[in-house]
């Protein structure tokens, strides 16, 4: 588990799919969005850049991971299957609680090409892992009044470690939003001026920065990564994070995909 972990954080930052050049960063905007036919005989080759946000844990931003017509594609797969969001109780099994009040949609694995190709990128980002270790895909939507309170994404129960293991690690994507709130927190990880002030673009910075955790905007089409668990194969406490609410008439649209520590079986 430590090696494999070191060597996807090497992969990660020293890949040169990755522009990391601070003038390109704020310069240049990729505008790729293939047409959805061709995904039945090949993915597209797509250029994305990222942000080292922290090191430890290790969090990583990336810009226009996913196309707009990408994004359109799952939320119409989506839409007609929306409903309560659950979540894993102290005994390992789902349930309703208003520690999480948005709706919520599972997709197949591989439910049809364009899906299989974003799955294929999430596993070759996180250093070509086997594609049967990402969870099915799932769509969430949230609400003004709706939120997902302060959580991991690790699991405490053995018995959900049984198939595929720990989830080693996320990534959480913004479909749509139009809201100015809706941000996605991680409360432990302080707000630190000096580090986060040149993100201010992705990141939430306001008189209330200094006492809050890292704030993520919901900007469409980008994606943070974040692993949930430490080099040395331990559950990282400081990925206690939360969904907050939209603003009044707004909502938001997200992509949760979490990876296992092996092949998890439907």
């Amino acid at each position: 588990m430590i090696d494999y972990l070191s060597n996807i954080q090497q992969k990660l930052i020293l890949s040169k799919q990755f522009n990391v050049s601070k003038d390109n960063l704020r310069r240049e905007k990729f505008e790729n969005n293939y047409n959805l036919s061709e995904y039945e005989s090949k993915c597209p080759y797509h250029q994305y850049k990222i942000r080292l946000i922290e090191r430890k844990p290790l969090i990583i931003y990336i810009e226009q991971f996913l196309t707009q017509n990408e994004i359109k594609h799952l939320i119409q797969l989506a839409d007609p299957l929306l409903k309560r969001s659950m979540i894993h109780d102290d005994k390992g099994e789902h349930s309703y609680d208003q520690y999480r009040t948005s709706t919520s949609a599972g997709l197949k694995r591989h439910q049809t090409p364009i899906v299989k190709c974003i799955e294929q990128r999430f596993a070759q980002f996180q250093g070509g892992i086997h594609i049967d270790r990402i969870e099915p895909l799932q769509i969430v939507k949230y609400t003004h009044d709706q939120q997902f309170k302060s959580h991991y994404d690790w699991f405490p129960q053995l018995d959900l470690l049984k198939s595929g293991g720990q989830r080693i690690s996320t990534f959480f994507s913004y479909l749509q939003s139009n809201c100015s709130l809706g941000e996605t927190e991680f409360l432990d990880i302080q707000f630190n001026e000096k580090l986060h002030k040149r993100f201010c673009d992705i990141l939430i910075c306001d008189e209330k920065s200094i006492y809050s955790g890292i704030r993520f905007r919901p900007i469409p089409g980008n994606t943070i990564f974040w692993f949930n668990i430490d080099e040395q194969g331990q559950v990282e406490y400081l990925t206690y994070h939360a969904g907050r609410p939209p603003s009044q008439n707004g909502h938001k649209i997200g992509l949760n995909t979490w990876i296992r520590q092996n092949r998890f079986s439907i």
